[in-house]
């Protein structure tokens, strides 16, 4: 009988060590990509501002999930959703400023994050700056060590959508 105290014991003070660890965590994560793109900055504007695009270069889309869109026809207010047979996500714009940005809400497999399309047209190419933005949880913290393992995840798909949209327009 006493083992299973210790058992028991041990269960609870890793617990407790797992939350100590991730009170120490940072509230919030952000991950950025910047990429050199070969287009006029309308011309990715035009693509990254419209829902009905990202199934073809963002990488959500390419797996044979079923889209559905709606809200505002162009710009901010247009929502989209998609699934397939075991994930499912949201997106809608929050902010756009022509040529310029996009900031859209996600909410999907990587949970629910504020993404920042930015562009910044140089002499012979322009800068496409992608930003993901997420809150990492409270209490008992462990929303936050979680985060960690998420953020190379969300690194990855950052650059897979940076090159598709390179693909796309170039």
């Amino acid at each position: 009988m006493r083992w299973l105290f210790r058992v028991i014991g041990l269960v609870l003070l890793g617990f407790v060590g797992l939350c100590i660890y991730g009170y120490f965590q940072p509230t919030s994560q952000e991950v950025e990509i910047i990429r050199d793109i070969d287009a006029d900055a309308y011309d990715l504007y035009e693509v990254i501002s419209d829902l009905k695009t990202y199934p073809d270069w963002s990488g959500i889309g390419q797996n044979g999930e079923a889209w559905v869109f709606g809200g505002a026809a162009s710009g901010q207010g247009q929502t989209a959703a998609w699934q397939d047979d075991t994930r499912f996500g949201t997106l809608e714009i929050l902010q756009d400023t022509p040529g310029e940005l996009v900031v859209i809400n996600t909410v999907g497999p990587l949970g629910d994050q504020i993404v920042t399309l930015a562009l910044n047209e140089q002499a012979q190419t322009t800068q496409f700056y992608m930003s993901a933005k997420r809150e990492t949880g409270g209490f008992p913290y462990l929303g936050r060590i979680a985060a960690q393992r998420q953020k190379s995840a969300t690194q990855d798909s950052l650059a897979r959508a940076a090159d598709g949209l390179a693909a796309q327009v170039e």
